[in-house]
């Protein structure tokens, strides 16, 4: 049997890359007897190709005498905010992570026969797309009843709502406010609010949880419209800009808003007050005074100047932090998926040390999450 002989400098990098030692992640081979060689760098064709999948890399990586200075990464930057900086190490740090599970997901679907979905795409980007048929499509897909609306009490409980109905139909949706599980590394509004990745048998969409709660709702969204149009790309949604000639941004948006505040029930609602009551067609709607604002200058009902007042005005508030560990760890890692892979190592199906890597957790972490889940 060939042997290859893999560089050190790339087996560290691989293991660096995913959260674990290089001795954890060779143990995740399964290989013991072997364990001395592989850690030296001696691998068969079959073991290599086991590495690269459980570390989540390129399998040619492998091959390479030093760790590559940049990966090529393919998700469209559709930020619309002028001058904005960079995407940081941070931002690509989280994508990885979020590829990283999107990946083993894929592999679980395929093992289960899953199949496409078919609103993934269904409405390929185009200058005659009727949005509020797009937006209508979404909410009978979401069965987003206006019932369960009315019962929402407040942001956070209809964000709650609006990512439960996305999840329960295949797509994945992540929100978090920090890099993995380092609550020292902190994401930056200022850098991005959201991103989609329109994969048709595994979409998902990340959630900046450092933003305000009313902006999770508006963004969560922006990305599902993202979703329908089977277009990837990372979002800033800006506040204080007129809409340029990014025609996707500005198509989600409009969906978005069309999705959270139906026109014609808008308008009806406008039309029952004598003057703007923004404070009270934001209780309505369960949306952002400042959602409102866009919405009724889009509808002709008020100047730009007045949006821009509102908009002054509507600072974001930071989110509270904290809470209970266990009930924040679906919410950061996807509910779906973290359901799906807890019972996978619950079952031995998938190893212990793997699912704590890919969850950002300790092993005995997910010993106690499959309980709170009621997986055991």
């Amino acid at each position: 049997m060939e042997t290859l002989q893999i560089s050190p400098r790339i087996l560290n990098w691989a293991a660096d890359k995913s959260g674990l030692s290089l001795d954890e992640l060779v143990d995740l081979l399964d290989k013991p007897q072997k364990h001395d060689d592989l850690v030296a760098g001696k691998f068969s064709i079959t073991d290599a190709e086991k590495f690269a999948k459980k570390a989540h890399i390129p399998f040619g990586y492998l091959f390479l005498e030093q760790p590559p200075d940049t990966e090529q990464r393919t998700l469209p930057d559709l930020r619309q905010v002028p001058d904005h900086v960079p995407l940081s190490s941070d931002f690509f740090a989280v994508l990885d992570d979020v590829l990283r599970k999107q990946d083993w997901y894929l592999e679980y679907l395929q093992e289960q026969g899953a199949e496409k979905l078919a609103f993934v795409g269904k409405y390929p980007f185009s200058r005659q797309l009727e949005v509020e048929a797009i937006a209508t499509n979404i909410v009978e897909t979401l069965d987003l009843t206006e019932q369960e609306r009315k019962q929402c009490k407040d942001y956070k409980d209809f964000f709650s709502l609006l990512s439960i109905k996305a999840e329960k139909i295949g797509i994945l949706v992540f929100k978090s406010s920090i890099v993995q599980s380092n609550t020292r590394r902190s994401l930056s509004v200022n850098e991005f609010r959201g991103f989609a990745i329109a994969d048709p048998l595994a979409p998902l969409i990340f959630i900046n949880g450092k933003d305000s709660e009313a902006a999770w709702i508006f963004t969560l969204a922006h990305e599902i419209a993202h979703i329908w149009l089977g277009e990837s790309g990372v979002s800033d949604i800006p506040v204080k800009k007129q809409p340029d000639n990014n025609k996707v941004e500005v198509l989600c948006n409009r969906i978005a808003a069309e999705i959270l505040t139906p026109r014609k029930q808008f308008l009806k609602s406008w039309n029952e007050t004598k003057m703007p009551d923004f404070t009270q067609l934001s209780k309505y709607f369960n949306v952002s005074q400042l959602v409102i604002a866009r919405r009724a200058f889009d509808l002709g009902k008020i100047n730009w100047q007045t949006y821009q007042d509102i908009a002054e005005k509507s600072k974001a508030r930071k989110t509270a932090g904290g809470g209970d560990a266990y009930r924040n760890y679906p919410i950061r890692n996807s509910k779906r998926f973290t359901k799906a892979i807890v019972t996978q190592a619950m079952s031995g199906h998938t190893m212990l040390r793997e699912v704590a890597s890919l969850l950002n957790v300790k092993p005995d972490t997910v010993m106690e999450l499959s309980k709170r889940l009621s997986l055991r």
